[in-house]
């Protein structure tokens, strides 16, 4: 039996039966039209034999009857007498009118005698033709012949033989040929619906797998395959499934491979994607959409709900309706001050289908760190240029001088080469200081790390520091714990760090004040201090004091010489060692500066020996 495709249905749904069913019915009214047209093609074979009989005995009648007509004086009973004697012997009814129709001699209702007798075969018969009918007797419960026959000799018409029989034998013959047929027709239709029940099961067998196939493929499951019995169509429609299976097994990993790469790469995006759909319900939106949205306390929308506000709150009415209007992507850079952001919004339309707008994508890119450092990099070029610009104006005018004749004086030659000479080396540090900075930038510098005490570096850098500034300084105190381990740490970067960064504690430390330097170990690194008790730092002026040329009190730090850049190498140095660096003051109340160092390692446990 076969599988119904559609789950719960009737079984006389399936192709299967339906099949069947229609076979079953054309042949059903085959047989029935075959039979009729048998059964009545044998009816009519049998009346026209029993015609001919009953003809052949009226002809015979006749013969006897016309001499009796012709005779004026013939009797009566004679007729009757050759009429009943027929009628005995041939089993049937017959009866003999005038031309008047009135009977004159019967086999059967004598009383029937000397009656008229009126019926549409008896009337055809007077007009001169032979004419017969067939009815059904009441009185036997049978159908009966009846032949109206003209006794005519030379046109003349002597009366009407009307014969009458029973076709009881004709119509059991004919019950017994529609019984035979009625059988027949029976069992050819049951074996015949065996056998299509049979040759359809091969027909709709393969078309059940190819069903059953189908609806795998739509569960997703594509591993399954036809087997092909044939090579007919439907073998051919098998071995059709069964490629469509594999190119779409194929197309789908594929598709499920970008899909996975595109929302990979959509989900660890720094820009921001939400994609809509063309009635405005969010499709997508990625972790760093949401992140934004979250920032500028903006409600992230639910999957499927709608995404217009967005659209509205990021881009603006007027950005909105120019977008919708030109039909083409548009790009808006938004400000926002609580928080603080600069966010690009790029919006594109979806693909078009019968001039409907299918879905908006909209991008979000963070700018503000970008436009920071484009205004950072416009005050570091500007920075730069009027640092440089202040000791070659120094030196050219006094170049220009000395070219002018005072090189002729001893005294004032002296003095402007001093001049020349200290704005000539401010140039090259600050040259230098760049240079240093760029390299660390791009890690250009080669690190060569050794095994540092860091007490006698610090007392290095004090020295240094007094002999460079060459003025009155304040109390410098290097106050190192005894048992602090040494540091593997690049020398003459980290004393760059040392130097810097006492420094800017000298500049800002008034005459009198003190400056102190400490470490203490940490783990496996070592902290150092480097405090003073001079003017601070304003709490404005503290988040930026690393940036390069950035000074606190320009006018002071020119005076010292100073531009800008050494804390910002000191981090860069700090940085590149593993260790940070950090810095708390107040105004009025001095400023700390402390910074991290990796310790070397120890060898053996007696601690008298460092490695690096």
């Amino acid at each position: 039996m076969s599988v119904i495709i559609s789950g719960g249905g009737n079984i006389f749904k399936s192709l299967q039966w339906k099949i069947v069913l229609i076979y079953s019915l054309l042949l059903l009214f085959t047989l029935q039209l075959i039979s009729v047209y048998l059964v009545q093609s044998l009816e009519q074979y049998y009346l026209n034999n029993y015609k001919t009989g009953l003809e052949s005995q009226a002809r015979l009648l006749e013969a006897f009857l016309v001499p009796r007509l012709q005779d004026v004086h013939g009797s009566s009973e004679d007729i009757a007498h050759l009429v009943r004697q027929f009628g005995g012997l041939h089993e049937m009814e017959i009866t003999v009118l005038d031309r008047y129709a009135h009977v004159i001699g019967t086999s059967g209702n004598q009383a029937l005698i000397g009656r008229r007798l009126i019926r549409d075969e008896i009337t055809r018969a007077i007009a001169g033709r032979s004419s017969d009918a067939v009815r059904f007797d009441p009185g036997g419960q049978e159908r009966r012949y009846y032949l109206a026959f003209p006794i005519q000799e030379e046109r003349n018409n002597y009366g009407i033989i009307y014969l009458s029989g029973s076709l009881k034998n004709v119509d059991a013959t004919l019950g017994e040929v529609k019984i035979i047929l009625l059988t027949g027709a029976g069992l050819s239709l049951l074996i015949s619906f065996l056998l299509g029940i049979v040759l359809t099961r091969t027909i709709t067998a393969p078309i059940q797998a190819v069903t059953n196939q189908a609806n795998s493929m739509a569960g997703g499951d594509y591993s399954k395959k036809i087997k092909i019995q044939a090579l007919d169509e439907i073998g051919q429609l098998g071995e059709a499934f069964n490629y469509l299976a594999d190119r779409l097994s194929y197309n789908i990993r594929e598709i499920s491979s970008e899909k996975s790469k595109v929302e990979a790469i959509i989900n660890n995006m720094s820009d921001g994607v939400i994609a809509l759909d063309g009635k405005g319900r969010l499709i997508q939106i990625n972790p760093a959409a949401r992140a934004l949205l979250q920032a500028l306390h903006l409600k992230s929308p639910l999957p499927g709900r709608s995404g217009l506000y967005l659209l509205k709150e990021l881009t603006g009415s007027d950005a909105l309706r120019r977008f919708l209007r030109r039909q083409k992507p548009l790009t808006v850079e938004v400000t926002r001050d609580q928080p603080h952001c600069i966010l690009q919004v790029k919006l594109a339309r979806f693909n078009e289908e019968q001039g409907k707008l299918d879905g908006t994508l909209m991008v979000l890119h963070d700018i503000t760190r970008e436009r920071e450092l484009a205004l950072r990099q416009q005050e570091f070029v500007a920075d730069v240029s009027h640092e440089l610009r202040t000791p070659l104006a120094a030196v050219k005018s006094y170049v220009e001088t000395l070219l002018d004749g005072a090189v002729e004086e001893p005294a004032v030659r002296y003095r402007f080469l001093q001049v020349v000479q200290r704005e000539t080396e401010r140039m090259v540090s600050m040259v230098k200081d760049l240079l240093d900075l760029s390299q660390l930038d791009y890690s250009q510098v080669e690190w060569h790390k050794t095994v540092v005490d860091l007490n006698e570096l610090a007392a290095e850098a004090v020295d240094q520091c007094r002999q460079k500034l060459g003025v009155e300084v304040p109390e410098i105190r290097v106050a190192f714990p005894a048992a602090l381990p040494p540091a593997l740490v690049d020398r003459d970067k980290v004393m760059q760090v040392f130097s810097n960064v006492l420094n800017n504690a000298i500049k800002y430390t008034l005459s009198g004040g003190k400056v102190e330097i400490s470490a203490a170990l940490e783990g496996e690194t070592i902290r150092v201090l480097v405090a003073d008790d001079g003017v601070g730092i304003p709490p404005e002026d503290l988040q930026r004091v690393f940036e390069r040329f950035y000074r606190v009190e320009k006018t002071r730090s020119r005076d010292f010489g100073g531009s800008g850049l050494g804390l910002s190498i000191a981090r860069k140095v700090v940085e590149a060692h593993g260790g940070r660096i950090w810095i708390e003051s107040e105004p009025g109340s001095g400023t700390k500066v402390w910074f991290t160092l990796p310790r070397a390692a120890e060898r053996g446990r007696g601690g008298g020996a460092w490695t690096p």
